[in-house]
């Protein structure tokens, strides 16, 4: 008898519990959407869509070319519509780069998520990044990308 219950028991329990509690269906992944987006529209220098995922208040630090942190959205766009013009050298169609983060680590903290990864785009040069992006009504927003690059080791 002892055998039979424990055998029925989950079974049981997965009738008796209520729908909410059993499981919920797999949510659309509104943070990794996010990043997606604004690498897409960091390729096509997309100046719209990128933009929009900053928060008016983000700060930045740029690989190289601007010394200072960047504060708010009038600095950081400022450097970047020079970054854009620098990328676009000259082509006048998307995509204008071809950015594919290796070695992606997310962390969710809450509202609140630190994404690093690397970026195999110079020769002899590693560049790291980091975002981080907190939530709020509008979705995803980033408020800190941190760009710097370091030099590889001669093999």
């Amino acid at each position: 008898m002892k055998a039979i219950v424990a055998f029925l028991l989950p079974f049981m329990l997965a009738v008796c519990l209520p729908a909410e509690i059993q499981s919920t269906p797999p949510q659309p992944d509104d943070l990794q959407a996010a990043l997606t987006n604004f690498i897409h529209a960091f390729d096509n220098l997309d100046w719209e869509h990128f933009r929009s995922s900053f928060d008016d208040d983000a700060t930045v630090f740029f690989p190289r070319g601007f010394p200072a942190r960047a504060t708010g959205r009038a600095e950081f766009e400022k450097n970047f519509k020079v970054v854009f013009e620098q990328i676009k050298n000259g082509k006048t169609a998307p995509p204008f780069m071809d950015v594919q983060p290796k070695d992606m680590e997310i962390q969710r903290l809450g509202d609140v998520a630190v994404v690093t990864f690397h970026l195999d785009d110079r020769p002899g040069m590693l560049n790291r990044r980091t975002l981080v992006l907190r939530k709020n009504a509008q979705g995803w927003k980033i408020v800190h990308l941190h760009a710097s690059e370091v030099k590889l080791p001669v093999q």
